[in-house]
């Protein structure tokens, strides 16, 4: 994903995102086998980011995670985002990938379910003073991705359905109740990989600026560069 030679090693321990309604934490499965939440290292970078990669069942995971400034959608004030990046680089083929990305540990007087857009795949959590959101690429968008064959490989445009409610194949977009995302995708074949971008936000409840929600549609690259930014 990025070079590692001059990154300051970290402590190894699961990657989850703090928010004020929960806790957002994430899950991969390899075909049947599901990773350890601990990673085998874990890197710093220079910002306050953080890269994560387990070498096991016969492919690479990278994660890239950390905290991201960019402006918000209507020019107000900015919003708290964090984005997770996944790569998954096959060293042998891989029948399938599961990733998730769910909040637990939510308050009582809590409501969270699906909050989908174009393109977008997302769920909101709110109580009647804050908004918390996760969001990455509708069924929709990853077709379009895959067509593109950049950041999915290009086989998958032909098993991926183009319409995000369509549940009638085992590839696409899945929601858990009450606030997680399951992003089921085809397999791999060997050297081949995919990236996926999960980013969370939280806000003030404003039903007329619903800021966190529009900071979660935000493009893999921008995320990127936004993670490997230069702090000075």
């Amino acid at each position: 994903m990025l070079p590692t030679d001059h990154l300051e090693r970290a402590d190894r321990r699961p990657a989850v995102i703090d928010t004020p309604l929960g806790i957002v934490g994430f899950s991969v499965a390899l075909g049947a086998d599901v990773l350890p939440a601990t990673p085998d290292t874990v890197w710093r970078l220079p910002n306050g980011a953080h890269l994560h990669r387990w070498r096991q069942y016969g492919a690479t995971v990278d994660l890239l995670i950390g905290s991201i400034d960019v402006p918000a959608f209507d020019g107000g004030a900015p919003v708290p985002l964090w984005a997770a990046i996944w790569q998954v680089t096959a060293q042998t083929a891989i029948p399938g990938l599961v990733v998730t990305a769910e909040m637990t540990d939510l308050p009582a007087n809590a409501r969270g379910g699906v909050d989908s857009g174009e393109c977008l795949a997302a769920v909101s959590v709110e109580t009647e003073r804050l908004m918390v959101s996760i969001g990455g690429a509708d069924t929709e968008l990853l077709a379009m991705q895959a067509a593109d064959g950049r950041l999915l490989p290009a086989d998958w445009a032909d098993l991926l359905p183009t319409d995000d409610y369509d549940t009638s194949t085992e590839y696409g977009v899945r929601y858990h109740d009450p606030a997680g995302i399951a992003w089921h995708l085809p397999g791999l074949t060997t050297h081949q990989a995919a990236r996926l971008c999960i980013a969370t936000a939280w806000c003030p409840r404003d039903d007329d600026r619903p800021a966190a929600w529009f900071a979660v549609d935000i493009p893999l690259d921008t995320a990127y560069l936004g993670l490997i930014a230069d702090p000075t």
